[in-house]
């Protein structure tokens, strides 16, 4: 793949487990719970390793090139 289809299909990626995050987050808050339970909950935990591994595969590429 070239780099902007890479570019377009990662931020793809983060705009869809961000959506499913913020709907977790938005019903969780409502039911008066705190945000740890949001951000430990499975989409919220998802949308951390969305951010996270893209960036420790693109770091692990620079360094190894």
């Amino acid at each position: 793949m070239n780099t902007p289809t890479i570019v377009v299909a990662l931020l793809t990626f983060w705009l869809v487990m961000g959506l499913g995050f913020l709907s977790k987050y938005v019903n969780v808050r409502k039911k008066g719970e705190s945000r740890y339970q949001a951000w430990t909950s499975y989409e919220g935990l998802l949308f951390i390793l969305s951010i996270a591994v893209p960036l420790v595969i693109i770091i692990h590429k620079s360094i190894s090139n």
